[in-house]
């Protein structure tokens, strides 16, 4: 059994590994306080809706309020976000979908990237999301993509989908790329836009903001939405 001391060294250690709140499975608590603003939240209904331990969800939320990101006004008092745009921007800044994301890539003969897409209209298995560009062209379009990037959940099924769309692998420098999801939040609050599943427009962003060429330009039109979905107007 640990001593109450221990067991606040503990509890402090674990505070400290979450000085970055923008790290790893943190996002999967971000994203949920992001994509229902202005909702407040219990640690208890947090931990479930973003789907970490109670602990973990709490942690989280303190790493926010230190980089005064949100506030609690009491320990029983619900988390709230101060604002939302810092904290996505905060995230996005960070966020890099290239260099952090794990990629299997293939190629489609097809041209037209609307065409291609409506292979994915008939798809059975929906564990699968567009993002990218791709993800943009159906949200808010803006940019016409080159490439065509689609979380899928393990490599197994991105053979799958390969497979289903012809597709044809190739090393690197594929036009349609296949992103192995970091967690079950990836897919929070998807969307279905003409039969096709794409990310939250939170994740979109996120995925847009340091993406080469025009994805900033794409995020900061994606951006509008959001704001008025939070309702605000700055």
């Amino acid at each position: 059994m640990f001593t109450k001391n221990e067991q606040r060294l503990q509890s402090e250690r674990r505070d400290n590994q979450l000085k970055n709140p923008f790290a790893k499975k943190s996002t999967d608590v971000i994203r949920v306080l992001l994509i229902n603003y202005p909702k407040t939240w219990t640690m208890r209904d947090l931990a479930e809706e973003s789907g970490v331990a109670l602990g973990y969800a709490s942690r989280v939320s303190k790493a926010l309020i230190k980089q005064r990101l949100a506030l609690r006004s009491s320990a029983r008092a619900e988390l709230k976000i101060i604002d939302p745009t810092e904290l996505l921007i905060r995230w996005a800044t960070f966020a890099n979908f290239v260099a952090r994301s794990t990629f299997i890539e293939y190629y489609t003969n097809v041209d037209d990237i609307k065409t291609f897409l409506k292979g994915l209209k008939d798809e059975k298995n929906r564990e699968y999301a567009l993002t990218g560009l791709a993800g943009a062209l159906l949200v808010e379009p803006f940019v016409r993509p080159t490439n065509i990037h689609i979380y899928v959940k393990t490599e197994d099924s991105a053979r799958k989908f390969a497979h289903h769309l012809d597709l044809m692998p190739i090393e690197e420098n594929g036009n349609v790329k296949f992103v192995i999801a970091p967690s079950e939040g990836i897919f929070y609050a998807a969307q279905l836009i003409d039969k096709i599943n794409v990310v939250s427009d939170i994740q979109l962003y996120v995925d847009l903001y340091n993406y080469p060429g025009r994805g900033r330009e794409a995020a900061d039109e994606l951006y509008k939405k959001i704001e008025k979905k939070w309702g605000r107007r700055e």
